[in-house]
C-alpha cells in the first residue's frame, strides 16, 4: 500500500515548484509583451498582430462550418455597413474587419481575434433601431480592439505551462495537493478576465458609437441583450 509523501517533502516540492514556475512564467511575461492598442499599456500576449489575424481567419472557417451565414444578402450588407462605419472609429481601423450574421436562433453576438464579428439571427429580432444594432456591433469590436481574446488565450497558455511544470517538478505531491496547486496557478493567471472585459467593451462600444454619429445611450438598451 502506497503511503503519502512526508509533509516536509511535500513542502519542499511545493517551494521548488513555485520558484521554478514563477521564474518560467515571469520569463514568458518579459519576453511576450505588446502594447495594448486601447490603453497603450504593455500586455502579456503570446502572438504577434499578424499571428492574431491568421488565427482569426482559421477560426472564422470553423465558425462558418458550425453556423452557416444567414442567406440574406441585403441584411448582411446592412450589418457590414454599420460595422465598417464603427470600425473606422475604433482603435484598430486598419484591421480588415468582417461582419457576419449567422443563421442561429440563439440570442448571441461574439467576436474572434483579428477583426471577425458575428451576430445571430436570434439577436437581430431583439434590436429595435440601427443605433441598437451599432451598440451590439460596437461592443464586439471593443473585444477585438482591446485584444481580449488574445489575452485570454495567452493567460490560458501560461496556465497550461504551469500545469506541465507541475506534472514534471512535483511528482511527489499527492493528487489532491497537486490539483489544488495547479488550480490556484490557473486562477491566478486568468483572474480579472470576464466581467472586467465586458465592461471595457461596453465603454469602448459607447465611444465608437459616439464617434460614428450614433447615440451612445443605445449601449444601455442592448447591455441586457448582451
Amino acid at each position: 500500500m502506497a503511503h503519502p509523501p512526508p509533509k516536509e517533502k511535500t513542502d519542499v516540492n511545493f517551494r521548488v515548484f513555485r520558484r521554478i514556475a514563477v521564474t518560467v512564467l515571469g520569463a514568458l511575461a518579459l519576453t511576450h509583451c505588446a502594447q495594448n492598442p486601447v490603453t497603450g499599456d504593455k500586455d502579456f500576449v503570446l502572438m504577434s498582430g499578424q499571428q492574431e489575424i491568421q488565427m482569426g481567419a482559421q477560426a472564422h472557417q470553423d465558425v462558418l462550418k458550425e453556423y452557416a451565414a444567414l442567406n440574406n444578402p441585403v441584411l448582411q450588407a446592412y450589418v457590414d455597413e454599420v460595422g465598417q462605419r464603427l470600425a473606422k472609429q475604433s482603435h484598430r481601423p486598419d484591421l480588415k474587419w468582417h461582419f457576419t450574421v449567422v443563421d442561429s436562433p440563439d440570442v448571441n453576438a461574439f467576436a474572434l481575434p483579428g477583426g471577425y464579428v458575428y451576430l445571430t439571427r436570434g439577436i437581430m429580432a431583439y434590436l429595435n433601431s440601427e443605433a441598437e444594432l451599432a451598440g451590439v456591433v460596437g461592443h464586439e469590436i471593443g473585444h477585438v480592439t482591446a485584444r481580449h481574446g488574445v489575452r485570454q488565450q495567452s493567460a490560458s497558455t501560461a496556465a497550461g505551462v504551469g500545469a506541465v511544470l507541475g506534472s514534471i517538478l512535483a511528482p511527489g505531491m499527492n493528487n489532491q495537493a497537486g490539483a489544488s496547486l495547479l488550480q490556484t496557478l490557473a486562477q491566478s493567471w486568468t483572474a480579472g478576465y470576464g466581467r472586467e472585459h465586458e465592461l471595457e467593451s461596453d465603454r469602448l462600444g459607447a465611444q465608437y458609437l459616439a464617434k460614428a454619429g450614433y447615440n451612445p445611450q443605445a449601449m444601455i438598451a442592448v447591455i441586457g441583450v448582451l
